[in-house]
């Protein structure tokens, strides 16, 4: 079972990795070493948005006649002040541009299993900061006063490769003005997490090491509650995907149907028609809504192309069919649009709603890190009669095995126009692009399809 202090040793090994690929070679395009910056931000993120994570707990625990007396705890005095440090230099968006694009790099990698472990953390506790598990039960607040002195030692590390990475950035041909935009100086968040560090010198194990992963059982008593449970664990089951070597592929089309549906009831549920064309303003709003179901629904589409190996995983299967019917029960179809403001009931479910369409966007970002290794390692396959028919014209092996009706290994002009849909589909909704989709051809039809969850 993987553990918190797991996830924090995956994230110090690929820390590790990007120093030596630091050290050993050099970045060989412009884009190369912008990406890389990207990834190196989206870890400082990861590292802010841990550290709130634990920041949450801790501060309910001192809430009281004595933190009035005392003030706030030099530990969390200076986990605030790197927060927000780092916050000021990597933006607030939400998710992180960093991790839209999959893991390609070290800094990526590290940032995935750093949040994983912010992710970990979280399903031990309600959301009122209450223990839901007996490990949780035995935390402190000098159980998460350790865990941010680890954070600080991570933060140094991470910190102390900015001018290694920035002398790269330039080799490689990036304008200095645009690197020191990117790294202008971080010593002074050096100096704070030094400070962090220097609250708890003497490390002692912490409990928080030995949280494990949280088997969960869905509370059923509400369907508003039965839903989010459901979907943080859909959330967790498709990141273990990505260290999974099985054929993985028909629990990614499950959960790309589930990606329809979430985007399409919570349309519905705020009025749009899902059968009109998309709406102008469809960059915000319930067109925003619309927009990404169908980009979903293309995503479903292509993946259906490829040949399904294997089942899809139980836990994902019976999950994915639950929310649905969870969907079809908090809001359906039917439901009429109102111009009198929300119920509190009816905004209840609204905030259910738009944390599910948060989510399924947390797990695109994972299934396409799966689906990119399924492609590399060959896991992929298709009918040959599914291919296009310029790309079958072109290769002759393939045009053979079209007339034989065989299948054949994805070629990566196809895999590559579905790992494009996964990044569109990782972004959140109000923050989607309205350029044209990808087209399998310029034959395809230029008219928006019905919303279904076919």
């Amino acid at each position: 079972m993987t553990t918190y202090a797991d996830l924090l040793a995956q994230t110090s090994a690929h820390v590790r990795d990007a120093a030596t690929a630091l050290r050993a070679d050099r970045f060989w395009t412009p884009r190369e070493a912008l990406d890389a910056i990207g990834d190196y931000h989206g870890l400082l993120d990861a590292v802010a948005s841990h550290t709130r994570r634990l920041l949450w707990p801790a501060q309910l625990g001192r809430i009281g006649l004595a933190r009035r007396r005392d003030g706030i705890p030099p530990v969390e005095r200076a986990a605030i002040k790197l927060a927000a440090g780092i916050e000021a230099l990597t933006g607030e968006a939400r998710p992180h541009p960093s991790q839209i694009g999959g893991a390609g790099t070290p800094w990526a990698r590290a940032s995935l299993s750093l949040r994983a472990a912010a992710d970990l953390v979280a399903t031990h506790y309600t959301g009122e900061g209450r223990p839901r598990t007996p490990d949780a039960a035995h935390t402190t607040t000098a159980t998460f006063d350790a865990g941010l002195a680890d954070l600080g030692y991570l933060a140094q590390a991470v910190l102390a490769h900015e001018i290694p990475l920035a002398l790269r950035a330039i080799q490689a041909g990036v304008p200095r003005g645009v690197v020191a935009r990117q790294l202008p100086g971080l010593e002074h968040l050096a100096d704070v997490a030094r400070e962090l560090m220097a609250e708890m010198p003497q490390r002692r194990e912490a409990p928080l090491d030995a949280l494990g992963q949280v088997r969960t059982q869905p509370r059923t008593d509400d369907p508003a509650t039965e839903l989010t449970d459901r979907m943080v664990r859909l959330r967790q089951a498709t990141w273990e995907l990505m260290g999974d070597q099985s054929d993985a592929l028909a629990s990614l089309r499950t959960m790309a149907g589930l990606g329809i549906a979430i985007h399409a009831y919570a349309a519905a549920f705020h009025g749009a028609d899902l059968s009109a064309p998309d709406p102008v303003a469809a960059d915000r709003g319930v067109g925003a809504l619309v927009r990404h179901a169908r980009a979903w629904q293309r995503l479903h589409h292509a993946l259906s192309d490829f040949a399904i190996l294997a089942p899809p995983m139980t836990s994902i299967r019976d999950d994915a069919t639950a929310a649905v019917r969870l969907l079809q029960e908090l809001a359906p179809m039917q439901h009429p649009p109102t111009p009198a403001p929300f119920a509190p009931t009816e905004r209840h479910v609204a905030a259910v709603l738009n944390g599910a369409v948060q989510v399924i966007a947390d797990i695109a970002v994972h299934e396409g890190t799966t689906f990119d290794r399924l492609a590399r390692t060959g896991l992929l396959f298709m009918p040959a009669r599914s291919l296009p028919r310029d790309l079958v014209s072109e290769r002759p092996d393939l045009a053979t095995a079209h007339l034989e009706r065989r299948i054949v290994h994805a070629p990566e002009t196809v895999t590559g126009i579905t790992a494009r849909l996964y990044a569109e589909v990782a972004a959140h909704p109000i923050g989607v692009s309205t350029a044209a989709p990808a087209r399998r051809s310029a034959t395809a039809s230029t008219e928006a399809r019905a919303i279904s969850m076919a």
